[in-house]
């Protein structure tokens, strides 16, 4: 009986995840591609990052797979985006990873949302009624690259306490990747400069802090509640809203239904729609965080010049 219960015991033990041994790789699994570029930036040859996700899948929505346990098994530090954006598929995977360092509040859970300034924050009661609604505020904080530069030192206080035998070296890599972004935002700001206060319309309410770091109004959205397709009626609103306003750029991203932002394009004379690569992988030109933020930049200012929907810094 004793050794039976030994044997159990053991058995179990060999069910988690073990602290990683001197030399040994550190293995780090992410749900999204933004997250795997970023943990790649700081990881560099010390270990092997993986996303769950592609960078065009909707982390709202997805369908899992038995490949993401195996992942979860082998992971020595988990990332997440958090706010709820992956609450529908990510908590169940955790719980049956069998692996005790990535569950929430242990040393290998990464929360990348930890220190970000959240923007959409609901300000009444939050029900079923109003669609799939972010209740911690919106969580696509990623598309400003000042939240990338804290969402990789959250990421960094996640490598130093799974693998502290190379902390020097995550946190040199940590810090050229915070010099890079910071010259990647000055020099689109530049860039940007001209359109500050120029209007735009959206699908989904994932560009609010692209706009607010940028400088330019994404608050006309033509989803019209989160997660649910909108009404004729509410679109006709949104088109009087864009001829009234002289908005003419809709940005979409590859995970939405084109169909409606073409539906109010077809109403909106001279109207252009853009699909932005809003993660990493999400369309050829986005290789990685930083050519598919400028090319989206460089899209949106090419789209309000071609429709003369530039807005006025005065």
């Amino acid at each position: 009986m004793i050794k039976k219960s030994l044997y159990l015991f053991f058995l179990s033990v060999l069910c988690f995840q073990i602290p990683l041994w001197a030399g040994d790789k550190i293995h780090v699994v992410t749900t999204t591609t933004d997250l795997r570029y970023i943990a790649e930036q700081l990881v560099g040859d010390k270990g092997e990052v993986e996303s769950m996700i592609r960078g065009y899948d909707d982390p709202h929505f997805v369908m899992t797979r038995p490949d993401f346990l195996v992942k979860l098994n082998r992971a020595d530090v988990f990332c997440m985006v958090g706010l709820d954006l992956e609450v529908g598929w990510v908590p169940l995977l955790l719980e049956q990873s069998r692996n005790m360092q990535i569950q929430k509040g242990q040393n290998g859970y990464c929360d990348a949302s930890v220190g970000i300034t959240i923007l959409g924050k609901p300000t009444v009661m939050v029900d079923r009624s109003m669609g799939d609604l972010h209740i911690y505020g919106n969580p696509h904080y990623w598309l400003d690259p000042i939240n990338v530069i804290q969402m990789a030192y959250t990421m960094l206080n996640s490598l130093r306490l799974a693998d502290p035998e190379n902390e020097a070296f995550y946190k040199a890599n940590y810090d050229s990747f915070r010099l890079r972004m910071i010259e990647l935002v000055k020099q689109e700001m530049r860039l940007f400069q001209p359109y500050f206060d120029s209007k735009v319309a959206v699908f989904h309410q994932e560009f609010v802090y692209l706009a607010s770091r940028f400088k330019f109004n994404a608050n006309l959205s033509i989803e019209e509640r989160p997660g649910i397709p909108p009404s004729n009626r509410y679109m006709e609103d949104v088109i009087k809203t864009m001829n009234s306003q002289g908005i003419k750029v809709i940005l979409i991203s590859p995970v939405n239904n084109p169909k409606y932002a073409e539906f109010v394009a077809s109403k909106v004379p001279g109207s252009v729609i853009l699909t932005m690569p809003t993660s990493v992988g999400g369309l050829p030109e986005s290789t990685s965080y930083e050519t598919g933020f400028r090319y989206m930049m460089k899209k949106i200012r090419e789209a309000l010049d071609q429709t003369g929907s530039r807005g006025s810094t005065k």
